[in-house]
Formats: structure tokens, C-alpha cells, sequence
């Protein structure tokens, strides 16, 4: 793991809305009971001196029905010129790296995907669903 991921990166972050997508699901008969599950999921790719970083989270309930909501931000980082040889960032997770010491940018992302999510389900009849602003990872990430 990397220490301090913060220090290699410059303090300026380029974020952009990458994709939203909302489904509503039909059904005649509603079940009772409804399962949401939230599946978060990190992306990074490094092209030089340029870390592209993505995070797509997904809401669908168990059974399918309601709806099905995904939205992905992305933020563009740029390594410091003075710390890019510490490592050989091709052959590093950098998506890992990012789900265990990237708070520094994550956090801005998942306040931002959070708000969004809530805007979202609230304008499409539904009482808003307001998740925390964490990234919620399977353990296995693939």
C-alpha cells in the first residue's frame, strides 16, 4: 500500500460527471418487502503523468423492482513531476490504492454522487434516498 497517496498528486483535481443512467422498473404485482443494494466500483488508469479515476456506484433492489440508478464521476489527477519514478504506476492497483488511502478524492466524488442520487430518486416520486458519502466495496473487487 502506498503511504500518503495524497503527496503524489498535485493539489488540483478536474472532476466531471461521466454517466447517469435511471431505469424504472414496472411490475404488476409489487412484493412486499424490498432489498436495496448499493454497488460501488472503482476504475483507475494512469497515462504518463495522468491518473484518470472513476467511481460507478449502482442502486437496484432485490426483487427488481422500482427502479435501477447509476451514476460515475471521474476526476483527473496529475502526478507530481518530482515523485513520478517512485514508482512503476502501470503495474500498481490503482483502483486498491484509491479504495485504501484515497479519501483525499473520494470524498469529494461520493458527497457529490450522494447529492445527485438523492436530486434523482426525489424527482421521480420516490422519497429521496440519501446514502452516506462512503464507498461501500465488495472485499474481492474484480
Amino acid at each position: 500500500m502506498i503511504k500518503n497517496l495524497v503527496e503524489y498528486f498535485d493539489a488540483q483535481q478536474e472532476f466531471y460527471l461521466d454517466k447517469v443512467s435511471y431505469s424504472r422498473i414496472e411490475t404488476k404485482a409489487q412484493a412486499q418487502q424490498h432489498l436495496l443494494n448499493c454497488v460501488d466500483r472503482i476504475d483507475a488508469d494512469v497515462n504518463e503523468d495522468v491518473v484518470k479515476l472513476s467511481v460507478n456506484r449502482t442502486i437496484k433492489f432485490e426483487p427488481k423492482e422500482i427502479f435501477e440508478l447509476t451514476v460515475k464521476y471521474g476526476v483527473i489527477l496529475k502526478l507530481k513531476k518530482e515523485k513520478i519514478n517512485e514508482y512503476r504506476w502501470n503495474e500498481i492497483n490503482l483502483a486498491d490504492e484509491f479504495a485504501k488511502n484515497g479519501d483525499f478524492v473520494l470524498q469529494n466524488i461520493m458527497s457529490r454522487m450522494t447529492l445527485l442520487i438523492s436530486e434523482i430518486t426525489a424527482s421521480f416520486g420516490q422519497p429521496p434516498i440519501i446514502l452516506p458519502p462512503l464507498i461501500t466495496l465488495k472485499d474481492n473487487q474484480d
